[in-house]
């Protein structure tokens, strides 16, 4: 995404994503980061901060994965009047095998090592995350959403 910050017109915004994946079972975490002249930085604020619980699953042979957010931080999701919450949310997504790794909403992933420690916090997120929205952790108490329609993969019948 490009900056809109006029100081810097040059910088590019991403999000590196990091996946461990245990049974079928995920966590999805998207840091912002961004590049300028070359250079990978992270940012404190800027970009949004996403997690997501989620798992693979298979229909009529077709690979595909389900997440929902559970954490986020300088994200904005829909609060308003007939907005549901948000942490409640599960989209689903197809899921392309390739030989190196996967692609998952036109982003690819494949396998690398993690450093110790941030495979423990990812681990213990995984562990202590239920896959399913249980309303201990409403996105934003103050406004008593409520949960989103249920979405599994019936959604996928034609």
């Amino acid at each position: 995404m490009p900056s809109e910050n006029p100081h810097e017109p040059d910088a590019q915004w991403f999000h590196e994503n990091t996946m461990i994946v245990r049974s079928g079972e995920l966590i999805l975490d998207e840091l912002p980061l961004q590049i300028r002249a070359g250079e990978k930085s992270y940012s404190a604020s800027d970009g949004g901060f996403i997690t997501y619980r989620g798992r693979f699953l298979i229909k009529n042979g077709r690979l595909y994965v389900s997440l929902r957010p559970f954490m986020s931080d300088y994200f904005f999701f829909p609060a308003g009047p007939g907005s549901c919450e948000a942490y409640s949310r599960v989209d689903i997504f197809p899921v392309k095998l390739t030989e190196k790794g996967f692609w998952i909403s036109g982003v690819f992933y494949q396998a690398q090592a993690l450093a110790p420690d941030r495979l423990k916090q990812m681990e213990s997120l995984l562990k202590s995350e239920p896959l399913a929205y249980d309303g201990q952790h409403p996105y934003m108490k103050k406004f008593h959403m409520p949960a989103c329609e249920p979405n599994d993969l019936s959604v996928l019948d034609d």
